[in-house]
């Protein structure tokens, strides 16, 4: 299971990285508004936040694709606890719709934060799972 995390995990957070580069970054205004949002949906992506969904996403890639399965499991679980850990950080200081509330650069908006603890929560139970390869050896 932690593979497939890993290599659907990496997908999502390679885009969201990337996406977060091409939107621009919550620091700049133009007209009074915060950049690095997309449409109407209010993200407040900076590029600190950029850059730290790149690293997960390629950590997660490494993962899914060339650790071997225990190596994956831990790294799934690794992610899995910084996520969650950066959702509890987001709830419990939100970011304002002026995009003047950060931490170290990152903003933690409702959508952001929801992605963290969903992603954070499966990466953890993907973790902690064992791998399938470990499931047919013993049963």
């Amino acid at each position: 299971m932690a593979r497939l995390y890993a290599q659907f995990g990496a997908v999502v957070f390679l885009a969201v990285g990337l996406g977060g580069l091409l939107s621009g970054d919550a620091g700049t205004l133009v007209h009074h508004q915060p950049q690095g949002s997309v449409g109407p949906m209010a993200l407040h992506l900076t590029y600190v936040r950029d850059v730290l969904d790149l690293v997960i996403g390629g950590v997660l890639a490494f993962a899914g694709t060339l650790a071997q399965e225990r190596i994956a499991g831990e790294i799934v679980l690794t992610i899995g606890v910084v996520l969650l850990l950066l959702a509890l950080i987001g709830f419990a200081n939100p970011d304002s719709a002026a995009a003047t509330r950060s931490i170290v650069g990152v903003h933690f908006t409702l959508p952001m934060n929801i992605l963290d603890a969903v992603a954070g929560a499966l990466g953890v139970l993907c973790g902690l799972g064992g791998s399938a390869t470990e499931a047919t050896a013993t049963g």
